[in-house]
């Protein structure tokens, strides 16, 4: 099977980033199965494919297929990494670096990076800071120069844009730190009116101009797993895929009193208030005795001015004295939905206890809200909408 072909098999399979993953997509193994080794026209067209303007579908098949790869050529190498550098978003421009990391190690990783950090212009020089994150391992020194040609570089420029990337990765290692904006919306506040910075950030740094900032998360690590960085604006819907399985619930919870502000974390600045989905729950007795029906629970949890505190209504079979206990998964679930989405455009929500078609309804939903400039993430054990949202995050298992 040639490359194209093999492009196109990938494309269809879809879980494009499955060997990052550790997960299989047939058409990489397939092709890997009949080419041991990569040919100088192969490797020729997967160069190709990197420099020219390619869908990043296109590119991440390439740097999905090389992490199956124990070698090849150095001219691959510096292409994977030139568009890693290039890549604006640092939750996936990993893909770019790790099968380099794997293959030519971390020292030649990194100093290739020093070479191109000191021969590149701004917008370089910040996908590399980027990258530092991705680079492991570290503990070893074999990426202190790197880290020394940075941060000498942060102590002697004063483009407020390329110090705030800066401060992302070192903080307090660089010079009058305090006088650099901790988040993007300080940052865009603080360069308001000047033209050279705006067209840095907005035009080719590519942020998003007119958009309001919900959440900026540097990246949440524990001693299980990690859950790589990520930006909510308003008008975006992000699918955090946190895997099926018994750490489910636990882990849900304890991103979602992050997300919504109940519990802090220094990687996780709140703009605007998220608000989560909460299930129905009763107490046992109420449940017994006084089960709670949908006009009580929505008195009690919907704001009555809002089109949304009678939508459920608009189920025929459903109305105010029907026990709420007594409603199926799917309209259960869109009961609280509607009366959270009653009181804001901002929400955290799942599907579970749904089957497939309430799930499909329930962030159709959703995605009407985000349209007209509200915000969600969605906490969910499977991956089914990654392909309809605006950004999708996966939790990264951390090795012991």
């Amino acid at each position: 099977m040639e490359i194209k072909a093999t492009l196109e098999k990938y494309k269809t399979i879809g879980n494009l980033l499955a060997p990052d993953y550790e997960q299989e997509n047939k058409a990489l193994s397939e092709f890997k199965t009949n080419n041991q080794n990569l040919s100088e026209q192969q490797t020729a067209e997967l160069i190709n494919i990197l420099q020219n303007n390619s869908e990043i579908s296109d590119k991440y098949f390439v740097a999905s297929l090389l992490y199956l790869y124990d070698n090849f050529s150095k001219d691959l190498f510096k292409s994977l990494l030139k568009t890693a550098i290039n890549h604006k978003d640092p939750s996936f421009n990993r893909i770019f670096l790790r099968p380099c990391l794997r293959t030519f190690g971390t020292k030649a990783v990194a100093d290739y990076l020093v070479d191109q950090f000191n021969k590149g212009d701004i917008i370089e020089r910040i996908g590399i800071s980027n990258l530092i994150y991705w680079l492991h391992p570290q503990e070893n020194g074999e990426a202190d120069q790197l880290h020394h040609t940075i941060l000498e570089k942060a102590n002697n420029t004063s483009n407020l844009v390329e110090l705030y990337h800066y401060k992302l990765r070192y903080k307090n290692k660089l010079k009058h730190a305090s006088n650099i904006p901790d988040n993007a919306e300080d940052l865009i506040k603080a360069i308001n009116g000047n033209k050279v910075y705006e067209k840095l950030i907005f035009n080719q740094l590519g942020w998003t101009r007119n958009t309001q900032i919900i959440i900026e998360n540097k990246g949440i690590k524990t001693d299980t797993f990690y859950i790589p960085p990520f930006t909510l604006n308003s008008g975006e819907i992000i699918v955090l895929h946190l895997y099926n399985g018994y750490h489910f619930y636990e882990t849900e919870m304890f991103l979602k009193d992050i997300f919504c502000g109940k519990t802090s974390h220094e990687n996780v600045i709140i703009h605007n208030n998220m608000t989560f989905a909460e299930h129905f729950r009763e107490s046992k007795f109420r449940d017994i005795f006084f089960p709670v029906t949908v006009g009580e629970y929505l008195r009690k949890n919907a704001d009555p001015e809002s089109p949304y505190a009678t939508k459920i209504y608009e189920t025929e079979w459903i109305n105010k004295k029907i026990k709420v206990n007594t409603l199926p998964g799917n309209p259960r679930r869109l009961l609280t939905l509607y009366a959270t989405l009653s009181k804001t455009n901002n929400i955290i929500f799942d599907l579970v206890g749904q089957d497939l078609s309430g799930a499909k309804e329930t962030y159709k939903i959703v995605k009407e809200i985000v349209k007209k400039g509200g915000s969600a993430i969605l906490l969910d054990g499977y991956d089914e909408m990654k392909n309809d949202c605006t950004k999708y995050i996966e939790l990264q298992w951390i090795k012991t």
